[in-house]
């Protein structure tokens, strides 16, 4: 049985002024797909998630969700069907960490209004899932970058949308957060939910994602992780030269 298409994304081109970053560009993510983007700085990958997100315009080319082209979408009907996680967040005043995950269920309810106690169980376990629990009552402007980036990714569980957009989730992070990160994402790709993430550990997405979108210059690659991740499509890349090592722990991919 084939699973249910959540993104589809048709003859895609993107543009940031003159540069050209994708060009007539297709490609479908389904449930139960953990996709990491790759590719080099400044090659696309975060302006793809913008877009594909409904938050900027594509040269040409549509972005469809199970409903249809996103342009005719309201905001809630976007909010229920993908949620986007930046790079970094802007704290513009003190909120408390169990307050600020809480926001993500702001499209579930018909005002603010005041949560209840099982909003605040369900914020605290998806705090749980990240280790961040015991910070539930923390000031959200006194956390590390990577504290911080996991309040928004708990943030972004709470909303639940069907595909989890995501901007480097495991940067800032260190090595043990790093893995509890890529678990959790790869945990949230199930039956009725999918995970992008962009990333820049090679080796990250070797070891947790499905499915890999490589970006370079007037090319692009995608499919599953196996088939894409090799050291002459990563060469073409990124420009340098990679092997695969292979060790007790696994097989690596290394900039030579």
């Amino acid at each position: 049985m084939t699973a249910a298409l959540l993104l589809q994304v048709e003859a895609l081109t993107l543009r940031a002024g003159a540069a050209s970053l994708l060009e007539n560009f297709d490609w479908q993510v389904r449930a139960g797909e953990f996709w990491c983007v790759l590719g080099k700085n400044g090659i696309g990958k975060s302006t793809l998630l913008h877009a594909v997100a409904g938050l900027l315009s594509p040269t040409s080319g549509r972005v469809l969700s199970p409903e249809g082209d996103i342009k005719h979408a309201t905001p809630q009907q976007l909010a229920l069907w993908r949620g986007l996680q930046a790079q970094q967040q802007l704290d513009a005043f003190p909120c408390s960490v169990l307050d600020s995950v809480m926001a993500g269920l702001h499209p579930y309810r018909p005002g603010w209004g005041w949560p209840d106690e099982a909003d605040r169980r369900a914020a605290l376990h998806a705090l749980q899932r990240l280790d961040m629990a015991s910070y539930a009552d923390a000031d959200v402007m006194r956390l590390s970058g990577g504290e911080r980036q996991r309040v928004a990714t708990a943030t972004l569980m709470l909303q639940a949308p069907q595909l989890y957009l995501l901007d480097e989730p495991a940067s800032h992070q260190d090595v043990a957060a790093q893995q509890l990160v890529m678990r959790t994402l790869k945990e949230l790709a199930d039956d009725d939910h999918a995970v992008v993430a962009t990333m820049h550990d090679i080796n990250l997405a070797t070891r947790f994602a499905s499915h890999v979108l490589l970006i370079a210059e007037g090319k692009v690659w995608q499919g599953r992780a196996a088939d894409i991740l090799r050291p002459d499509l990563l060469e073409a890349a990124y420009g340098c030269r990679f092997e695969m090592v292979e060790t007790a722990a696994g097989k690596w991919l290394m900039p030579v």
